[in-house]
């Protein structure tokens, strides 16, 4: 009996991201192709040169990525803050509603 070859198929999120990291070492690649590194990287990225904690710059055409330290507490403490704004708020309505 023939064996049947399993096809190793990738996503297209996988794929983009093995574009997008080309020119990272290869650990790198590894992680960002596989199915759950390539789906942060796809959302995650994004979010953080949007809200200013990661800038590219590029220098003789190739990208350097800066991590902006500041920014990133900045906006951990505002997240923070309104996580517990939300918390207050759900236990408070929560409360009222078994009375």
């Amino acid at each position: 009996m023939a064996k049947k070859k399993t096809k190793s198929t990738t996503s297209y999120t996988q794929q983009i991201a093995g574009i997008a990291t080309m020119g990272l070492p290869s650990p790198v690649q590894k992680v960002a192709t596989s199915k759950f590194g390539s789906k942060i990287l796809l959302l995650l990225i994004p979010f953080l040169i949007a809200s200013g904690i990661l800038t590219i710059s590029f220098n003789g055409g190739m990208p350097t990525f800066n991590f902006n330290k500041d920014r990133a507490t900045a906006i951990g403490n505002d997240l923070r803050t309104d996580a517990y704004r939300a918390a207050e708020r759900v236990r408070q309505y929560g409360d009222n509603s078994y009375r």
